[in-house]
């Protein structure tokens, strides 16, 4: 790798950037967390930062994300300050508004959370001045690391930082990777408001589903998430005791709505109504959740409701796909495959499938929702 080559000048010039030595971890008291500030990528980490409060007991905390993943974060009783900064991948990096933020808080330690892109985090952190730079190096950039870490392998996204908080702490890799998301008692009006409008009776199951994603990469389609919803409604039984709520941004709104007016089944749509933390509480009242390797994914994990997803075929399935014993993935096996091996292998994916796969991981509806009722 080049920047191997490198490493000797990016040593020298880290260390001439920042002026002061690497430190013990115990020595640390001003850490920052970057890494990608997608909703799910926040989400991959959130089982970790227990741990990582127990390796780094008297460090004050922060955690440089987007303004919309700004929601997770603040409630996160083991994140001492949030720093919504990212406004656009990488290019943030480069904001005067950014570094002067950044430099302003004299951090120790820079944790580069990014297993994939985290070459521009790693020089960030020694172009503002913090002289302990803890990240990846099986791509690269060891010049710029303070404590490398190598990865275990082939694994989960979450399990990734997970390493990285056993680095510093010692302790075994054993906890669970479930996401976690603190909802307050705001959160959870919010959400006991929009299931008193949608008065859907306690004895009815509800999937939450979303059928629209922002990756580039293509997507089971629209019309067969909804076949699926039928099907599932269809193995119910003559009653149909099945409500379908349709969820996204805002933004989607349109594209939600045109999948309810085109269905025959009980559907309801809920865009841009709820924070993140009060879509989390929505989702814990759900029978399950289906949809594409979407940010809602994580959150219904987070409160274990059953998740069913269309994993993301343009990337590595060992990275991507099941993290938790709460969902189950439903797309063919294959890694980074091109766009139209993609859209040949969505297609081979049947409706009847997904939802025999929904039918046998519902949670009854008024065990979830009796405190909604």
């Amino acid at each position: 790798m080049g920047t191997e080559v490198a490493a000797p000048a990016l040593r020298l010039y880290a260390g001439w950037r920042t002026g002061r030595p690497a430190t013990d971890p115990a020595e640390w008291r001003r850490v920052v967390i970057f890494g990608s500030a997608h909703i799910g990528d926040v989400l991959y980490r959130t089982a970790s930062l227990p741990h990582l409060r127990r390796a780094l007991p008297t460090a004050h905390i922060a955690y440089v994300c987007a303004p919309l993943t700004a929601e997770i974060l603040e409630t996160d009783p083991n994140v001492d300050e949030v720093l919504p900064l990212v406004t656009a991948d990488r290019v943030w990096r480069r904001s005067s508004v950014a570094r002067t933020t950044l430099r302003g808080h004299a951090f120790d330690a820079a944790l580069c959370t990014d297993h994939i892109d985290y070459g521009g985090d790693l020089r960030l952190a020694a172009e503002i001045g913090i002289p302990n730079r803890v990240g990846f190096i099986h791509k690269g950039w060891s010049g710029l690391v303070t404590l490398p870490i190598r990865p275990a392998g082939p694994q989960p996204i979450p399990a990734f930082f997970r390493d990285m908080v056993v680095r510093l702490g010692g302790q075994p890799a054993t906890w669970d990777l479930t996401p976690r998301v603190t909802v307050t008692r705001e959160d959870r009006a919010r959400a006991e408001t929009i299931w008193r409008e949608l008065a859907i009776p306690a004895a009815r199951y509800v999937v939450a589903c979303a059928v629209s994603w922002r990756q580039p990469n293509p997507i089971w389609p629209r019309a067969s998430f909804m076949a699926a919803l039928e099907e599932l409604a269809r193995l119910l039984g003559p009653a149909s005791p099945l409500d379908v709520v349709l969820c996204g941004s805002a933004a989607e709104a349109p594209v939600l709505e045109a999948a309810a007016r085109g269905s025959s089944l009980r559907c309801h749509v809920l865009a841009g109504r709820l924070n993140l933390p009060g879509v989390t509480a929505f989702l814990a009242g759900c029978s399950a959740f289906l949809g594409p390797d979407s940010g809602l994914r994580h959150l219904a994990n987070a409160v274990g409701t059953p998740v069913v997803f269309v994993r993301n075929l343009g990337v590595a399935s060992g990275e991507t796909g099941v993290y938790c014993a709460n969902e189950t993935d439903v797309a063919p096996p294959g890694d980074y495959m091109s766009v139209a091996a993609q859209v040949a292998a969505l297609a081979t994916i049947e409706p009847r499938t997904v939802a025999a796969t929904l039918y046998h991981v519902l949670r009854p509806g008024p065990e979830v929702r009796q405190d909604f009722a």
